[in-house]
């Protein structure tokens, strides 16, 4: 019987197709694991081990110790000019020394703004972001928002910052340092105010102008809640300031 010349490729297909599946390696465990070693496996030998990123992130002071007597605690901000631009205009360039150590502080706040002065914002970070970022690339970002950026290190002192590159202005940087209120009942003098710096919050969302919150004390000598004195003043995306 004579096979028909389609009916006869089809059949050369599927014994072809038959032999490479027969003839595929298995994969095993060990050949599992031996191409994780040469993969991903490589980043364990990296300089910066998992156990010395873990005592870093443990030894910095990340929030207030915890109150033992059980009472109510309230983490808030105290603020320290540390360095101030010459003039109101800012500074677009040059190095700088602050008053001290920016490792005092528990975190740090610089203000800045574009090369032609709008688009005025802040920015945060803490001396153990600044030790990782050294680590890593060598500089540290001094003030960023969006692509405005001034970035350098610091000297042996902590306080002079030796300028790498920017491209934006300064005004004023601040150390922070985190406090902790656990006073309990009469912990105030009636009519006594405290007030608190607010700032955008939304993921889409910088900061113009900072708002603030008040809150008072009561005739019994007690904190009353946060409330808002001025809403931050917003912007979306890539507008800018006015």
């Amino acid at each position: 019987m004579k096979i028909p010349k389609a009916l006869g490729a089809l059949l050369l297909t599927i014994m072809t197709t038959t032999i490479a599946v027969g003839a595929e390696e298995k994969m095993t465990y060990e050949k599992a694991m031996a191409s994780h070693k040469a993969t991903y496996g490589k980043y364990s030998t990296q300089s910066i081990t998992e156990a010395q990123s873990q005592k870093s992130w443990d030894d910095y002071k990340q929030r207030p110790d915890e109150n033992p007597s059980g009472a109510n605690s309230v983490i808030s901000r105290k603020y320290k000019l540390i360095w101030q631009a010459p003039t109101s205009g800012g500074i677009n360039t040059g190095n700088f020394t602050l008053t001290e150590s920016f490792r005092t502080f528990d975190e740090i706040v610089s203000f800045g703004t574009m090369d032609n002065g709008t688009y005025y914002q802040h920015f945060r970070f803490t001396p153990l972001e600044y030790d990782i970022a050294v680590e890593r690339k060598g500089y540290a970002t001094m003030y960023e928002r969006d692509s405005v950026s001034w970035w350098g290190k610091f000297a042996a002192d902590n306080k002079s910052f030796v300028t790498a590159g920017e491209n934006a202005k300064l005004y004023e940087i601040y150390g922070v340092t985190f406090t902790s209120d656990t006073s309990g009942s009469g912990s105030c003098t009636s009519g006594q105010t405290q007030t608190r710096t607010t700032y955008c919050s939304g993921s889409n969302l910088q900061t113009c102008e900072p708002g603030e919150d008040v809150k008072t004390c009561s005739a019994a000598g007690f904190w009353g809640t946060w409330q808002i004195s001025r809403h931050p003043s917003c912007v979306t995306g890539t507008q800018q300031c006015r």
